[in-house]
């Protein structure tokens, strides 16, 4: 192949690349406001999505669940899957994205504490990725408190 030929088939190749790269002011303003970009639906961009109010509950009796079965509650894909952020005891294939909750019933935290962390986080950690199960009715109240049995059996 000659250099010319190389050369005619890459100038328009480059021209393009340089001209796409080229942003205006109003294509940087888009940009710019991630509340725009679509996320969690297909009808709505994320700043139009309604979010529940953060909820701090504290249960009125602090007697927890069963934890055998907050593990089972919590390894499940359509209840609390845990996992899918923390590392768990029993568990496998654990993500890393959530702090390591193998040992957190060494962590000191009180009954109520750990029930209110898992209906919803948001109250202690504003912008955690972590879903409010309660709030969301995600997990029942007796789901939530076997959850929390069996992390503070976790040690």
């Amino acid at each position: 192949m000659s250099i010319r030929r190389v050369v005619s088939f890459l100038l328009p190749v480059c021209v393009m690349l340089t001209v796409s790269a080229q942003v205006t002011a109003e294509q940087k303003e888009k940009v710019a406001k991630p509340s725009e970009f679509p996320c969690l639906s297909y009808t709505a961009p994320c700043g139009k999505i309604g979010v529940r109010p953060v909820v701090k509950k504290m249960p009125q009796d602090l007697s927890l669940g069963d934890p055998e079965r907050g593990k089972q509650i919590a390894f499940k894909r359509k209840k609390g899957n845990c996992l899918a952020c923390h590392r768990m005891n029993g568990g496998s294939q654990s993500g890393t994205r959530g702090p390591d909750l193998s040992r957190y019933g060494s962590s000191g935290r009180t009954a109520a504490e750990i029930y209110a962390m898992v209906y919803d986080n948001r109250w202690q950690f504003p912008d955690t990725v972590m879903p409010p199960f309660g709030t969301n009715e995600v997990l029942t109240d007796r789901e939530i408190r076997d959850v929390a049995a069996f992390l503070r059996a976790s040690r």
